[in-house]
C-alpha cells in the first residue's frame, strides 16, 4: 500500500503491506526531478513500479542496504533501466541481500538482488544538486544526501525520533553521535526521515537527540564499568522488550545498549 503527499515538491511515498501503518511496518522514499531515494519494502516493488510508470525517474539511490529501503530495486532497474547508486560497503549486500529474519519478512517480503554502482561525492539531477553525506552508526554504508540550496537533508534512518531506544546488533551510537554532529554543521532546514515524519524544526531537533544520546551513552558507560551485563542495564533503564522477542533479539535494547559498549 502506497500512501502519497507532497512537501515542497518533494513528493514522500509512504510504503507498507498493511494499511494505516506506522513505523516500523511502514517505510518512505522520496522522488525530486527524477530522482528516487531508497525503493522499500520488496512486498510493496509492484505498486511502486506502477506509481512511478510516469515520473521520469532516472536515478536511484539507497541511504544503506537494510532490506526496508532496497526491496524496490531490482523491479525497477527491470522495468526502467534506472542507475542505481550506493556507499561501496553497501554494494556486495544489495547483490547478495542478507538473510530474512521471520519478522522481517511478514513485514517487508522478499528482497531480490540488485546491482548498484558506487556513490560518488554528488548526485546532479536537472535542477538540484545534493552532495553525498557519510553518516555511519546506524549501519557502516549509511550516507544522507544533502541539497544545499534548499536546505533539504533525506536523512535515511539516522535520526529518527529524539527518545531512541532499540537498536540493531550492528548500530554504533557513538559513530551515529559524530555523524549526528556532522549533520548539525550543515544547518539543514528540512529533514526528510526514512520511518514517516518530515521534521521542520531541525534546528532543535538534532541537538535534543544528539543530547538525549550522549547522557544515555555515560549512563549506560557507568553501569556497564559497575559490572551490570548488558541485559541488566537495557531492562534497568527501559524495562521490559516485547520487540525482542517479535524481532528474535535483532532489534531490541539491549542491543542499543551494547551500542555504546562494543568498543571497551
Amino acid at each position: 500500500m502506497l500512501t502519497i503527499t507532497e512537501h515542497e515538491g518533494v513528493t514522500r511515498i509512504k510504503m507498507s503491506r498493511f494499511p494505516e501503518s506506522h513505523p516500523p511496518y511502514c517505510v518512505c522514499a522520496y522522488l525530486v526531478d527524477g530522482l528516487l531515494i531508497d525503493s522499500g519494502p520488496g512486498a510493496t516493488a509492484a505498486e511502486l513500479v506502477d506509481f512511478l510508470k510516469d515520473k521520469e525517474v532516472r536515478v536511484l539511490v539507497n541511504t544503506h542496504y537494510h532490506h526496508d529501503h532496497i526491496g524496490g530495486n531490482a523491479a525497477l532497474q527491470e522495468k526502467y533501466g534506472v542507475e542505481l547508486l550506493a556507499h561501496p560497503a553497501a554494494i556486495g549486500k544489495l547483490r547478495h541481500p542478507p538473510r530474512l529474519y521471520p519478522y522481517q519478512e511478514a513485514i517487508w517480503g522478499e528482497t531480490p538482488p540488485s546491482e548498484a554502482k558506487e556513490i560518488g561525492d554528488r548526485v546532479k539531477t536537472p535542477s538540484f544538486q545534493f552532495e553525498v553525506i557519510p553518516t555511519p552508526g546506524h549501519s557502516e554504508d549509511h550516507i544522507c544526501l544533502f541539497e544545499r540550496s534548499k536546505g533539504w537533508l533525506f536523512a535515511g534512518d539516522l535520526a529518527t525520533t529524539t527518545h531512541p531506544r532499540l537498536a540493531r546488533t550492528e548500530e554504533d551510537q557513538w559513530q551515529t553521535i559524530a555523524s549526528l554532529e556532522k549533520i548539525v554543521a550543515l544547518a539543514p532546514r528540512v529533514l526528510f526521515t526514512s520511518p514517516e515524519n518530515i521534521i521542520t524544526t531541525p534546528a532543535t531537533f538534532l541537538p535534543e537527540l544528539i543530547r538525549y544520546l550522549k547522557e544515555k551513552g555515560e549512563g549506560i558507560t557507568a553501569l556497564s564499568r559497575r559490572g551490570l551485563s548488558p541485559a541488566e542495564i537495557a531492562s534497568r533503564l527501559f524495562g521490559e522488550d516485547a520487540i525482542a522477542e517479535i524481532t528474535g533479539g535483532q532489534f531490541s535494547s539491549e542491543n542499543f545498549v551494547k551500542s555504546y559498549i562494543k568498543r571497551q
